[in-house]
């Protein structure tokens, strides 16, 4: 990762954001990744939203179909409207 700036742009600190959400949650990130993380984090107040945001996604994910068949047709059947209601 590359140290912070604060030209960051929303889409970069999306990415690092992304990125961390993943290394943490690797069982091979060194306690060195988990320092420039908290470095990471607190540089600036975005970073923190972003990562939280993140995580809230993460966790929203989980409960996401696992289910190959599922998961490719949620992605390819276009969504249906019945009284103005998505269907999946």
């Amino acid at each position: 990762m590359k140290p912070s700036s604060p030209h960051e742009t929303d889409d970069e600190i999306l990415t690092h954001a992304a990125h961390w959400c993943l290394r943490l949650s690797d069982e091979t990130c060194t306690a060195s990744e988990r320092a420039t993380f908290q470095q990471w984090v607190q540089a600036d107040p975005r970073h923190a939203f972003e990562y939280a945001k993140m995580l809230e996604i993460w966790e929203l994910s989980e409960a996401l179909p696992d289910n190959p068949g599922t998961s490719k047709k949620l992605l390819t059947d276009p969504p249906s409207r019945h009284h103005g209601v998505l269907k999946m």
